[in-house]
């Protein structure tokens, strides 16, 4: 395994059955960085953390992610003809010891899924021969892992005190993706001004999240702002403005030094929005554990995406991320050994890290994106 992970991050996913991925193992970093073809499954892998945000979020969540993503089908390798369930494991460090996390979805009638099999372990620091596995059983449409309590009979004080643990460092992993900035979106509009304990996975509270910023850590807030006009240089002024007599706050800011008048988020272009999203998600105080970011790259400049790179790079000396590009200039941003090839073949989507040494002649004279590009590394169509 690879040894520079921080505390609560991910050591090992194995993964089957889900999307393009018949069956796949990786070793993490703290920083990995996924390139491939389009459809080579590099965003189904990513897309893996929705899925246990979503049902880990409540105890619908399962059945919502389902029916969001196309049915129980369209999650299945080939179908659910082809495939009856979805498995992974999930193996990640804390100061203790190492954790892990197992899961088997089934296929039901009607387009749905069902927990067929959970059950978590802990291993002490050295002290592998003592593993302690916990079979949690079925959980129906709900994860056990939400409906184990304190007062669970069927556990004793030690394995509710692990689920317990387990469950809340997994709860704390986060996925993003800033896609959607239409007009009528609400990362454009208003929000609840006491919506702000953490950012959204689509931003949809960015103005509340940004509102707490600016009065509970000014400092931040202003690099974020200084940040922002690195990418829009036109932005002159950010604010965020309470609404008369409601508990809702917009974006808002200006463009000209010399006016007081200031223009609504949703005047702000597509790729501005996204990158004021993304720069707070990587500049905030107290990022999450674990942080999934699908295709940050999205409508935003080449120098903008440079920026995004390095701020990417800032945030995984202390949070674990993980993100999916098709950029060559984001690419160019990080080490060979972030780097993760994704291809996909007759067996479905396979993940390899790039070697440095097997590529050694190439890279000591190319870049990453050089490299990709003539197809020596693969990834490419």
């Amino acid at each position: 395994m690879l040894a520079n992970t921080k505390k609560s991050a991910i050591s090992r996913i194995k993964l089957a059955g889900f999307k393009s991925i018949k069956s796949a193992e990786l070793d993490f970093k703290n920083l990995n960085v996924f390139i491939g073809a389009n459809g080579s499954g590099k965003s189904n892998f990513i897309s893996f953390f929705q899925m246990l945000e979503f049902f880990l979020g409540s105890n619908e969540g399962l059945a919502e992610y389902v029916g969001r993503n196309g049915g129980s089908g369209a999650l299945m390798y080939f179908g659910n003809a082809t495939t009856n369930s979805i498995e992974a494991e999930v193996a990640f460090d804390t100061d203790l010891g190492m954790n892990m996390y197992r899961l088997e979805l089934g296929n039901q009638i009607g387009g749905k899924l069902y927990f067929k099999d959970e059950r978590v372990s802990f291993c002490a620091k050295g002290q592998i021969s003592k593993t302690s596995i916990i079979p949690l059983g079925s959980g129906g449409a709900c994860s056990r892992l939400l409906q184990i309590s304190e007062n669970d009979t069927d556990f004793n004080e030690s394995q509710i005190r692990t689920t317990q643990t387990i469950r809340g460092i997994m709860r704390k992993w986060s996925f993003y993706q800033f896609h959607n900035t239409a007009t009528d979106t609400k990362i454009r509009t208003a929000s609840h001004i006491n919506d702000n304990s953490y950012l959204r996975s689509n931003g949809e509270n960015l103005a509340a999240f940004l509102f707490m910023l600016q009065f509970r850590f000014p400092t931040v807030f202003f690099s974020i702002v200084d940040t922002i006009r690195q990418i829009a240089p036109f932005i002159n002024k950010l604010e965020l403005k309470e609404e008369y007599a409601s508990p809702y706050v917009r974006i808002k800011w200006s463009e000209n030094p010399n006016t007081d008048y200031l223009l609504d988020a949703s005047q702000m272009s597509d790729g501005t929005i996204r990158a004021l999203a993304l720069v707070t998600l990587l500049m905030q105080p107290n990022r999450p554990p674990l942080i999934c970011i699908d295709e940050p790259e999205l409508g935003l400049h080449p120098e903008a995406i440079m920026i995004i790179g390095d701020l990417i790079k800032i945030a995984s000396e202390n949070t674990q991320i993980i993100v999916s590009t098709q950029s060559e200039k984001l690419i160019d941003c990080f080490e060979p050994e972030d780097i993760v090839v994704v291809d996909k073949g007759e067996d479905g989507t396979k993940f390899n890290r790039l070697d440095y040494e097997k590529y050694k002649v190439w890279l000591d004279d190319y870049s990453i994106s050089e490299t990709w590009e003539t197809n020596v590394i693969g990834g490419r169509p």
